[in-house]
């Protein structure tokens, strides 16, 4: 086969392959595409048309070179010894049968392919083929002298060492915080900053005791929450061999590793953030961490100094808490409470739910998200909407360095966030 389309064939296969794998690995997990892997897709489709458009003409000259091969090879004059034989015909004194001769290891090779056919090409198997590719391979069977066994011993330098598999990461771009906020749009928004509105003061309105009576007069005042755009980003520089040598393909798996980073540090970061800018606390006590009503009790303590600011302001429906965002230590200490009370719950009232394999559960009907970002110790009740998260993707930039033979690549993004009321967040803390 010719060198070039075999190369291409199996860049082909390798593309098709990391597309199976990482689409395995997302059905494994039940999840969703993340955006980079989203984009991986993408991009592998795209190589694989531009690989077709190379593939599909060499095919067709394989197919007109095998074609050549087997119309020379069927006027070259043959002997038939047995024909000869049962005609009463002899054989000359000193002369050996025609033997079928390959003069190369490529046209054994497009003879061998004749004969097997190709059903995807439409191609019947070639009898005569397959007899002279018989032949070669029994005289080649014969021709070995007694005692000669050749073994991998013989051909080190021949043994491949092939990879298998797909590239093992830790990293899956996964963001359950800033996903349990939600992303606002940041591209259309200018400048380096921008402010949130936010009601200060609301107005005034009282009973009129008498008719005709003058009416409390109020105000209503709006100040600005202010907002930072942050930039995140990675870049690497990659030789074209690198890219082009390498199996499994080191492009794809740079570009997966570059976003899932981008994905991760956000996440991190943001959610630290988060955590830290709570300032408000309830306290649990060290002997009844093993306690769901003990927890329970906490939880709504936390719940109501959330809903009224400690007390300050009234409880309003958009104050309510909606979610409960834990830290990994906090996750697995209130899951084990909530899963020995269930495995033991006779009352037939669900406690929760909670499962070492996922980010999300459930407490009390409400929303129990893990995120590992936030700092040990941390469990908080509160009402996501109060906490907002901006972003704009920059994407995939890439650059060619002829000089070098080697492509700069970077990844990264824009971002913003902050909190709208931090009265509207409670801790939970274990003394």
């Amino acid at each position: 086969m010719n060198p070039v389309l075999a190369r291409l064939l199996e860049q082909r296969e390798a593309q098709t392959t990391f597309i199976d794998q990482l689409l395995s690995r997302v059905a494994e997990e039940n999840r969703d595409l993340v955006d980079a892997e989203r984009s991986n897709l993408e991009a592998a489709r795209q190589r694989i048309t531009e690989l077709d458009a190379q593939i599909t003409p060499l095919e067709e000259f394989e197919m007109v070179r095998a074609a050549h091969a087997s119309s020379a090879a069927a006027i070259q004059p043959t002997v038939d010894t047995e024909a000869r034989a049962a005609a009463g015909g002899g054989q000359r004194l000193g002369v050996q049968p025609r033997r079928q001769e390959y003069r190369s290891a490529g046209h054994f090779v497009v003879d061998h392919l004749r004969a097997i056919g190709d059903p995807y090409q439409n191609r019947q198997p070639d009898p005569d083929a397959a007899q002279r590719v018989g032949a070669a391979l029994n005289r080649a069977v014969n021709d070995v002298p007694p005692g000669a066994h050749q073994t991998t011993a013989d051909t080190p330098g021949l043994l491949p060492e092939p990879i298998v598999g797909q590239i093992l990461t830790e990293l899956d771009g996964t963001r359950p915080f800033i996903a349990s906020v939600g992303i606002k749009e940041l591209a259309s928004i200018p400048g380096k900053t921008f402010e949130r509105p936010h009601v200060t003061q609301s107005t005034s309105v009282q009973e009129q005791l008498n008719e005709k009576g003058e009416l409390v007069m109020g105000e209503f005042k709006v100040e600005g929450i202010p907002f930072n755009k942050r930039t995140f980003g990675g870049a690497l520089n990659v030789s074209r061999q690198d890219i082009d040598w390498t199996s499994p393909s080191a492009w794809n798996a740079l570009i997966e590793d570059l976003q899932f980073e981008y994905g991760e540090e956000t996440e991190d970061i943001v959610a630290a953030a988060f955590g830290t800018g709570v300032t408000q606390s309830v306290t649990l006590a060290t002997a009844d961490e093993d306690d769901l009503k003990a927890w329970i009790k906490a939880l709504y303590e936390a719940a109501v100094k959330s809903a009224t600011a400690n007390g300050t302001k009234r409880a309003r429906a958009r104050r309510l808490p909606d979610c409960i965002w834990a830290s990994i230590d906090m996750w697995g200490q209130l899951g084990a409470v909530i899963d020995a009370v269930r495995a033991t719950n006779n009352s037939q009232i669900p406690s929760g739910s909670a499962t070492p394999t996922g980010f999300a559960g459930s407490l009390l009907d409400v929303p129990r998200i893990m995120a590992p970002g936030l700092p040990t110790g941390t469990l908080i009740v509160g009402r996501r909407t109060l906490f907002e998260f901006y972003e704009e993707r920059i994407g995939l930039l890439s650059a060619i360095e002829p000089k070098y033979l080697g492509v700069q690549v970077a990844y990264g993004g824009y971002a913003a966030w902050g909190n709208l009321d931090a009265t509207a967040f409670t801790k939970v803390t274990v003394a």
